[in-house]
């Protein structure tokens, strides 16, 4: 199953979290619209806005607040995917050219303040205080994830349990919002709310995983960046960390180097490769991301059967059978 078939059933849906997207940002200033018609053109999968409508669905109607709801979130979304690429010094992101390439960072900097401050101006506007109140704690809870990512580049001592508290932080923590704030608004009961949150919060897990593992083996015209971006970053993710803790003394030693050097060679990236074969740490970690799914999809089965539950299943299954 590709992505545009799983979201077809709420494709209007989307369309109008689209157009409330572009109301939010619409601006007189020229200059901040050109931006914001450039970032229209990079429109990512829309998994959170997908979520959170999937969840209101399931739990009650679709209200005109839950279209706000999916556009803040895909908002708050891309706000923190405009400031990664100025902190890692992206050139692309989904295929295009990044804003910090095109305009530098000190005014992509402050686009990604402006489309930050419209999600939350959208929220105050038209949602509940529950729900801006629990979207206020994710959050900070995401800039606590991201200064923790950014505080342990090059930290070849990364643990595992780190590397997982980090993705929670940065990552999953938005997909369980989503759930969570689109049953919310629904009217949904205490354990649905709980429970959704709980989906949410496992297949963001296996999201990053994946994601983690497709910037060592997936094609860059699928991904849409230049594959093997984070270890030329600093970022050690769960295949490197893998290595790490099967390799030999010499190998260990050599592949620290690797990782503290601010360059890497062919030759370094060659030897990376060796070792992920050799100790089968892609499969090791898409078997991790397969764990996390399956906790999702376990805390679906305290949900009343009906056809929604059979959409968040499809949703767990495709993203940890992407290719990009």
């Amino acid at each position: 199953m590709i992505l545009t078939d799983l979201t077809h059933p709420i494709k209007k849906d989307l369309e109008r979290v689209e157009k409330k997207i572009s109301q939010a940002l619409k601006t007189e200033n020229v200059f901040i619209q050109q931006m914001v018609d450039y970032l229209a053109h990079s429109t990512g999968k829309r998994v959170r806005p997908a979520l959170a409508i999937l969840s209101a669905k399931y739990c009650g109607q679709l209200s005109e607040e839950t279209i706000s709801l999916g556009a803040a979130l895909e908002m708050l979304h891309v706000a923190t995917l405009i400031h990664d690429d100025i902190i890692d010094n992206s050139a692309v992101r989904r295929k295009q050219k990044t804003l910090n390439f095109k305009w530098g960072n000190e005014i992509s900097v402050l686009m990604g303040d402006y489309v930050f401050a419209s999600s939350f101006y959208l929220m105050a506007k038209d949602l509940p205080k529950d729900v801006v109140s629990s979207l206020a704690d994710t959050t900070n809870v995401i800039c606590h994830g991201e200064i923790s990512e950014t505080f342990n580049r090059f930290n070849v001592d990364l643990t595992e349990e780190q590397y997982l508290e980090v993705i929670k932080e940065k990552t999953a923590v938005l997909f369980a919002a989503s759930c969570q704030t689109g049953a919310m608004l629904a009217g949904g009961d205490t354990l649905t709310v709980k429970n959704l949150y709980r989906f949410g919060l496992g297949i963001g897990m296996a999201f990053q995983v994946i994601d983690d593992t497709l910037d060592f083996v997936g094609k860059q015209n699928k991904v849409g960046k230049p594959v093997m971006s984070d270890l030329r970053e600093g970022k050690l993710t769960l295949p490197v960390i893998y290595c790490l803790g099967s390799a030999t003394k010499a190998e260990n030693k050599k592949l620290k180097s690797i990782i503290l050097r601010k360059v890497k060679t062919a030759a370094d990236l060659k030897f990376l490769n060796v070792l992920l074969k050799k100790y089968d740490t892609i499969n090791r970690s898409i078997q991790k991301a397969k764990y996390f799914v399956e906790d999702a999809k376990a805390g679906l089965t305290e949900l009343n059967g009906n056809g929604g539950k059979a959409q968040f299943v499809q949703f767990a299954d495709f993203l940890i059978n992407r290719d990009f």
